[in-house]
């Protein structure tokens, strides 16, 4: 929750332009000539923003935050109206974009039901997800307790036992509203995350008339929704239903710490009949009218639409612009306004103009009622990155329409700090803002109370300066501390080191204790050790240049990193990028000075890619963290790779025929800080050899998990069970999925009941 003072935001940096009232614009003259009336219209200068202070401000008031949305959304709207005029691209006001970015399938925890007296240990007995930090759990599509498997996957929950390690048993296939896309564990409670389209609502779900918009717009108040099913696994064969929460926008990530789930969400709400784009008259592309008459109905279709969407803005209430939570309950769906009593739960940062919301959400597992609390960030898109005590969310403290007619404007990234140490509770902390652009989650570390970042700059190339500043990168150290200007405590900076790598972008860190790893890349990648043993001063202890790119650094210990990436397109210079040629590193760091290259493997799923017809190969743990399994007690890492080519043939008859043949394998390699050996395969591939697969399904061994001596293989058609010493396959589970049902109308359901009734 948002602690502290309760302080009125400073007036919002915001100047709006009058618009002038105008009649007989557009006009054509009685006798039918193409004529036109130029008339003089003033549409406003560009607002100079100004992105003030990372501190997030509380609104004072229900009427503040309402005011300060409705202005940031017609701001928006009227620079997308202010672009149309010039002719130059626009990206139509971010209110109605679907979102592209991937819906992160990101981890979670593990248990179900009571385990036997000699109960099974994650790290010992088992793997659990690749997390990036110790003691917090990240949620992902698999997950285990060392006594079952949970896998959500094309529309579904599969349960399966494992009664002794070596084993697998099928104990239960529940259907899942939606795309579950992640799960979490805590003893009995499984959470399944799934994301559910407005549009796939059920006509007799009296969730519909919760999410649609009343009057004739006929819509939804946000096109996707993120769900919380929490289930009591503790009978596998059985899972029941204990809560259901449907919440306003999109799924981002979620973390588990000691049974508390936190919950990242992001929405921006659709405003109906909110006019981002010109309406040109019939007759604008006359070859009659000049190049000045045109731009003139520009702006004459641009004052009509801004006035419109003044006047739609007042007809707005606050609970059309925020998102809501809706909670099923039996046949009901009860709705949980965001704003509560005072809308004390939203915060944005000073002098912001955004209407996105990232909504954190933190529900206990342990409490028997399952409560739930709610803080809203008025921002943009955000990065999630937790330690065991605290959690972060950064965003870029610009909006990309703000670039527009604001030259000066640089890149920079706002960081939101959160105390996360007791149990239920979320406590903002304070904010600070950095230069640049963060790149992902291992970009950002919390260690000892002190927050650690690597960034980018210029890495928009600026297009629009005529000569920018060259791209380099930041590492910077930042701690808590009282700003005696403010007088609030505010993550303020310590020490950096600017002009890393120029004209060069990250493309995986790790901070590890008081080090840390970056690696960039233009045409040859170089692996850059940081020492952060004093974070007042962080300092660059060494540099190699090797070929290829690190996508993903794992650390092995104090002496060495394990890392995966792509191997270099000409194997002699070492420059460039081959994207089917996935490549593992292992790095000598003891000397930290002098970091040394000590082995590279290249892994593929065939072994002769290139003169078989086979298309590129690929690995997923190239871009995911969660599916690289390394296994520590034995040395042991597991990557999935998948390759697929045309098998072209002629039948018996003579007749011409062509199908794909697909190739899903896991590669297991022994993994020493001296040496990496293959050590062998799981293959998949016998799960795809049926007529009635397509390329557009998944045929791809997702995750991995290690138990005692054997390896679980999870993908999309089943689990295989595979002894590591032989290699044998010993069991294996072949998965049925469920088909979806066409959802039944009102007299369906009743036909139905009266039926079983009978």
């Amino acid at each position: 929750m948002f602690m502290g003072s309760r302080m009125k935001s400073p007036a919002l940096a915001v100047f709006l332009v009058a618009l002038m009232a105008t009649s007989g614009c557009i006009g054509l003259a009685d006798d039918g000539k193409d004529e036109y009336e130029l008339v003089e219209i003033d549409l406003g200068d560009i607002t100079k923003r100004s992105i003030g202070s990372p501190d997030l401000e509380i609104y004072s008031d229900c009427l503040e935050l309402e005011t300060a949305l409705k202005i940031s959304i017609e701001e928006e709207a009227r620079t997308s109206l202010l672009q149309a005029v010039e002719e130059q691209y626009y990206w139509g006001g971010g209110i109605w974009m679907e979102d592209s970015a991937e819906m992160a399938m990101d981890d979670g925890a593990s248990a179900t039901s009571s385990p036997p007296p000699t109960a099974r240990k994650e790290g010992t007995d088992y793997s659990g997800t690749n997390n990036q930090e110790q003691g917090v759990d990240e949620a992902d599509f698999v997950k285990t307790n060392g006594y079952n498997i949970f896998f959500v996957d094309d529309g579904v929950l599969h349960i399966m036992d494992v009664p002794e390690f070596g084993e697998i048993e099928h104990a239960s296939t529940t259907e899942v509203q939606g795309s579950p896309v992640a799960m979490m564990l805590n003893n009995d409670s499984l959470v399944v995350v799934s994301s559910v389209s407005s549009w796939n609502i059920a006509d007799s779900d009296p969730l519909q008339d919760a999410m649609g918009w009343s009057g004739d717009w006929y819509g939804w108040r946000t096109n996707s929704l993120t769900k919380f099913t929490v289930y009591d696994v503790s009978d596998s064969s059985n899972p029941e239903v204990d809560r259901e929460l449907y919440i306003e926008g999109y799924y981002m990530t979620a973390r588990e710490v000691a049974g508390t789930v936190r919950a990242v969400t992001h929405s921006w709400m659709n405003i109906p009949d909110l006019r981002t784009w010109l309406t040109y008259p019939d007759n604008y592309w006359s070859a009659d009218y000049s190049e000045e008459e045109r731009r003139n109905m520009r702006e004459a279709a641009a004052q009509d639409a801004m006035e419109h969407n003044s006047e739609l803005m007042q007809e707005l209430t606050l609970e059309d612009l925020l998102p809501q939570v809706h909670e099923r309950i039996g046949e009901d769906i009860i709705t949980h306004h965001m704003s509560g009593e005072d809308c004390s739960d939203f915060a944005a940062p000073q002098e912001s103009m955004n209407s996105g919301y990232t909504s954190i959400f933190t529900i206990d597992l342990i409490s028997e009622d399952l409560e739930f609390e709610a803080d809203h960030i008025v921002g943009n898109w955000p990065l999630v990155y937790a330690s065991q005590d605290t959690l972060i969310i950064t965003e870029n403290a610009w909006d990309t329409w703000w670039f527009w007619g604001n030259d000066d404007m640089m890149e920079s990234t706002n960081i939101h700090v959160f105390d996360i140490s007791e149990a239920g509770e979320t406590v903002y902390s304070g904010s600070g803002r950095v230069d640049g652009t963060i790149l992902d989650q291992f970009s950002i570390s919390e260690y000892e109370g002190i927050v650690r970042v690597a960034t980018t700059t210029g890495q928009w190339g600026r297009w629009w300066m005529s000569n920018p500043e060259p791209m380099e990168n930041h590492v910077i150290t930042l701690a808590l501390a009282l700003d005696v200007e403010s007088g609030k405590t505010s993550l303020l900076e310590m020490g950096r080191i600017d002009g890393i790598a120029y004209n060069e972008t990250i493309w995986s860190a790790r901070f590890v204790g008081d080090r840390a790893y970056i690696v960039t890349f233009e045409n040859i990648d170089p692996l850059w050790t940081i020492d952060l043993s004093n974070p007042t001063s962080p300092t660059i202890m060494g540099e190699l240049k090797v070929p290829g790119v690190s996508t993903y650094i794992h650390p092995l210990s104090d002496d060495a990193i394990l890392s995966i990436g792509l191997g270099p397109a000409d194997e002699e210079t070492g420059l460039g990028l081959d994207w089917s040629n996935t490549r593992l590193s292992l790095f000598d760091v003891s000397n930290f000075s002098d970091p040394t290259e000590t082995q590279t493997l290249s892994i593929a799923p065939v072994e002769n890619p290139d003169d078989e017809g086979w298309s590129w190969a690929w690995s997923e743990a190239t871009w995911e963290h969660k599916a690289f399994q390394y296994w520590e007690p034995k040395g042991m890492l597991a990557v999935p790779m998948n390759t697929y080519r045309y098998d072209y043939h002629y039948d018996e008859d003579g007749h011409y025929h062509y199908d794909y043949q697909w190739v899903s394998k896991l590669v297991i390699v022994n993994i020493s800080e001296d040496e990496m050996q293959i050590h062998g395969e799981v293959n998949h591939s016998k799960f795809y050899e049926t007529e009635d697969n397509y390329w557009w399904s998944s045929y791809n061994i997702r995750r991995s998990i290690f138990m005692g001596d054997y390896i679980y293989a999870i993908s999309h058609a089943g689990v295989t069970v595979t002894h590591l010493d032989s290699l044998e396959e010993v069991d294996s589970v072949q998965l049925v999925t469920v088909e979806p049902t066409e959802p039944k109308t009102v007299s369906e359901e009743v036909e139905a009941e009266d039926s079983s009734e009978e």
